[in-house]
């Protein structure tokens, strides 16, 4: 049987949580309610590299930095389970939106410990020292304060991480004016907006990447060279930062000693042999256009402004208990678990929940994909039952909360069983003992020696 179909007959029951649905339409479901369109954190870091890349959004990152950025990207897949293993953990690739201090923003923090921001960066340096935080890394600062001032449970100490050459460099940072922060944060989003409305960048700083192969420079539409020097002064009066032994020690030994031999998120259970072509580096199609279509950027926005509002409802999880229900994991997975109260009477019912945005125009079935993953995420932490929250833009921001009991036990042998079996297929290169990706994934596939598809056409 396969995986998908084994979750869909571990399934206990499916019912509608009508009083979840009430307690978000109430803040979600306005009538004519706008959806705003959002500027992203990294967009503030740099506002001459969000302005050009609106402008010019054909032009293509440089094949070395798209390569550097891969790269990174990898090794942040591989940090989850370095973090994962510090007291306090509760959640990586964690969303914040900046609906508390009245700003379309959102933003992803890497990792969270508690209340805790923690911006992870990889580097290929030397060294990096107190000093070089300032001058070389004030972005990476400035991105880290930004974060923290967004978070709803807010907290004074938040943490910069650095990995270069196998080495941890950790900083704490213990924010002490988060009001400067607010207004900095304020300041860039309207020159922003008004350059996009207007055209006119001279008030902008001169770009971090200036000098670093920067695809505008090349292409020669942007004028940095002419910009002004970019002034972060502004942090020593709003941050106290310094280095923390404690937290660099314990990741080096996590790295050190406690290496995983596996690398799986809950995805690629769904996806086994899309993983399988991943990690045995099978090749890419080029794609036809590299155009991110619209419906992309009006889903992201649909969902960021749920998450904002269930963040800041009554069914708001805090970081402690987050860590807390994460220092249960089952399974050898990684993931972005979210969870929610799923009644405010009950202390004892915080749960995972899914957020899906899902432009059908019928209610009565969704993929099974979404049970698979709540199944998975319930699984990792041995939880017996969750939540599927979906969001129907076609018909009016309607919302349906599934509320979903799984036989764990069976769900949790489903998981292992197939994690064997990816690294079989992997060791034995036998892609055609997995799986087969569902037939939506099958289509878009970009692996040139997609096993799928090669199967199909064998069949016929």
């Amino acid at each position: 049987m396969s995986f998908l179909r084994e979750v869909k007959s571990s399934i206990l029951s499916d019912t509608e949580n009508t009083y979840i649905s009430r307690v978000l339409e109430d803040r979600i479901k306005i009538k004519n309610f706008d959806i705003p369109e959002y500027l992203y954190v990294t967009d503030l870091i740099n506002p001459v590299r969000s302005y050009f890349t609106r402008k010019y959004p054909e032009i293509p990152l440089p094949e070395n930095v798209e390569a550097r950025m891969k790269n990174g990207e990898e090794i942040h897949f591989l940090a989850r389970q370095w973090f994962e293993q510090l007291p306090g953990f509760s959640g990586s690739e964690v969303i914040l939106t900046g609906a508390d201090i009245g700003l379309n923003v959102v933003g992803r923090a890497d990792f969270m410990l508690y209340n805790s921001i923690v911006e992870f960066k990889t580097k290929h340096v030397d060294m990096i020292d107190l000093e070089s935080i300032y001058s070389v890394y004030s972005s990476d600062l400035e991105q880290l304060l930004f974060y923290a001032a967004m978070n709803k449970n807010f907290t004074e100490d938040n943490y910069l991480v650095f990995f270069s050459d196998e080495k941890f460099y950790v900083y704490k940072v213990s924010v002490h004016d988060r009001a400067i922060i607010e207004d900095e944060m304020v300041y860039r989003f309207s020159l922003i907006t008004r350059a996009m409305e207007n055209g006119d960048i001279g008030d902008f700083p001169r770009c971090s990447y200036f000098g670093y192969g920067c695809q505008f420079s090349e292409a020669q539409v942007c004028p940095c060279h002419s910009l002004r020097h970019s002034d972060s002064s502004w942090i020593s009066n709003v941050a106290k930062v310094e280095e923390d032994y404690g937290m660099e020690s314990r990741l080096q030994d996590i790295y050190e000693h406690g290496k995983s031999t596996i690398d799986l998120r809950f995805y690629d259970l769904i996806y086994p042999r899309k993983y399988y072509h991943k990690i045995t580096g099978d090749s890419r199609n080029a794609g036809s256009s590299g155009q991110i279509p619209d419906s992309y950027y009006e889903k992201n926005n649909i969902k960021f402004f749920v998450l904002g509002s269930i963040d800041s409802s009554i069914l708001n999880v805090s970081g402690t208990e987050k860590a807390n229900i994460n220092k249960v994991s089952t399974l050898p997975l990684y993931g972005d678990d979210r969870y929610i109260i799923k009644n405010i009477y009950d202390e004892n019912t915080i749960v995972p929940y899914l957020l899906k945005i899902n432009n059908s125009k019928y209610t009565n079935n969704i993929p099974d994909t979404y049970y698979s993953e709540l199944a998975i995420t319930c699984a990792r932490r041995n939880i017996k039952e969750g939540l599927i929250v979906v969001v129907y833009p076609k018909l009016e921001k309607t919302i349906k909360v599934h509320e979903v009991k799984f036989d764990i036990d069976r769900i949790i042998s489903a998981c292992r069983t197939s994690i064997e079996n990816i690294e079989t297929a992997v060791a034995r290169k036998t892609p055609e003992i997995l799986d087969m990706c569902p037939e939506f994934a099958i289509k878009s596939c970009d692996f040139a020696s997609c096993s799928c598809r090669r199967e199909i056409i064998k069949g016929r």
